[in-house]
């Protein structure tokens, strides 16, 4: 009885014609938007045809540090992807704050083009650096807060979930802000050693779900 009622508070607080599925499309739609619109910035100016043999290869290598930011951009977003759809795989249910949540996650997906454009432009300056770090790292923390909304309590997940797999997955979701964190008291020694820092992010969270989120599916099984 007291499950039913749960069931039907939640049912009163979710917006009638939405979906876990639907939620997931419209995600993926932004993802695809945001990573368009790293590309957008990378082109060669006109050159007058006397000057093109020139400086043609001036203009490309003058690109080098936007493909770079591109790069580095391109992946991050897509590990967040990543990230995010293991995350609402193990959602079952939502109510207006997990939509909420999900839309200011999103917000910060969108933005992201906005500092990679700084960082491609002004690669070596500190402030570009900071606004980066900080925008990523609110990204990853707005998508542990999803998590950790709807895996309080199992208030919208599945309830044969094993602790340890939620506590482990929460911990691989704070991996990548806490690195993009650390490195903004570096940028104040060198910003370029502050931008390195944020490729370490990736053989971490690796070694983490390969030590301890698939030992716990391993033990669940």
């Amino acid at each position: 009885m007291a499950k039913n009622k749960s069931i039907k508070s939640l049912e009163q607080q979710t917006p009638h014609g939405f979906s876990i599925e639907r939620l997931s499309l419209f995600s993926d739609a932004i993802f695809a938007f945001a990573i368009t619109l790293l590309a957008i910035d990378i082109r060669v100016i006109q050159l007058p045809e006397n000057l093109i043999a020139s400086q043609l290869n001036n203009e490309i290598i003058r690109l080098l540090p936007k493909f770079i930011s591109f790069i580095l951009s391109f992946f991050i977003i897509g590990n967040y992807w990543i990230s995010y759809h293991r995350t609402i795989y193990f959602i079952k249910r939502y109510d207006r704050r997990l939509i909420s949540l999900n839309l200011v996650f999103l917000m910060f997906i969108v933005l992201i083009p906005f500092p990679n454009d700084l960082i491609g432009k002004y690669p070596a300056n500190q402030s570009a650096v900071i606004v980066y770090a900080v925008l990523l790292a609110a990204t990853g923390i707005s998508m542990c807060l999803l998590w950790i909304h709807a895996s309080k309590g199992y208030h919208l997940v599945d309830e044969t979930l094993h602790p340890k797999f939620i506590r482990n997955l929460t911990l691989r979701l704070f991996i990548s802000p806490s690195i993009f964190l650390i490195s903004i008291p570096i940028s104040f020694f060198n910003p370029l050693y502050s931008m390195a820092s944020w490729f370490f992010g990736f053989p971490i969270a690796i070694y983490v779900e390969r030590t301890y989120l698939k030992s716990i599916i391993h033990n669940e099984k």
